[in-house]
């Protein structure tokens, strides 16, 4: 009798492991860099996609807003050859719409990422029976994360050089990418240097890792869902550097 009393009365061990990762949102914006494996099990525990995505939307705002003058600037220099009359109305046109676009930049970053999120989806979905949209919604979101670091020292290190100091197009632009390692290719060759920053490569290495990981597919097999977000940020940059101009 005593001893079917002393084991009601024990305690029950719990296994740490079933009560899935610890941590949340907070965690996750130092773990993305220091330790994605977490982010990638919160992920898949069911961590969601909308507040990395308005850190990012914030941090896109504010650093848009630092940017007016510079962008500004840019319109003065007149690289287009408007005539005098035609870029006062420019310059005037843009100090009125400049705040429509820190409205735009959360309606552009959500359909960037659904687009995003929905290729990835579709090709996941063919490969594992663990697909997931709003997994995947996810992952983007705090891989978007790795982006936003790169814009934000861009802005910085623009912002110390001064609005005074750009005489060109040229020093409007601040590259972390393999470009100036390795020479500036014109053309379809500078657009795929230009894609591969320092931050855009340590983006598609957290994100195939974190395909991998939380759809249970080969790390190989989890690259190739990544690649149509890398053609297609070439042939934007390639379409930029065509019509000219823009900080980056």
């Amino acid at each position: 009798m005593a001893d079917n009393q002393q084991n009601a009365q024990a305690p029950v061990a719990v296994d740490s492991a079933a009560q899935g990762p610890k941590g949340g949102f907070l965690s996750s914006i130092i773990d993305i860099f220091a330790d994605p494996f977490k982010v990638f099990a919160r992920i898949d525990a069911g961590l969601s996609w909308w507040k990395p995505f308005v850190l990012v939307s914030a941090a896109t705002m504010i650093m848009s807003y630092l940017a007016f003058p510079l962008q500004q600037k840019l319109i003065e220099l007149n690289t287009k050859g408007l005539s005098e009359e035609q870029l006062q109305k420019t310059v005037e046109g843009y100090g009125k719409f400049a705040p429509l676009q820190l409205i735009m930049v959360p309606i552009g970053l959500i359909i960037f990422y659904l687009i995003v999120a929905g290729v990835v989806h579709l090709v996941i979905n063919i490969m594992s029976s663990r697909s997931s949209f709003k997994k995947t919604l996810s992952l983007i979101s705090f891989c978007a994360i790795i982006t936003a670091i790169e814009q934000i020292i861009s802005t910085v290190v623009l912002k110390m050089r001064g609005v005074d100091s750009v005489e060109s197009v040229a020093d409007l632009k601040f590259s972390l990418s393999l470009a100036p390692l390795l020479g500036e290719g014109k053309g379809l060759l500078g657009a795929v240097l230009q894609s591969l920053s320092i931050f855009s490569i340590w983006y598609y290495v957290v994100l195939i890792l974190g395909i991998a990981a939380i759809f249970k597919i080969s790390r190989k097999a989890a690259i190739v869902p990544v690649l149509p977000i890398w053609i297609v940020s070439v042939i934007v940059i390639w379409i930029g550097g065509r019509f000219g101009g823009g900080m980056g």
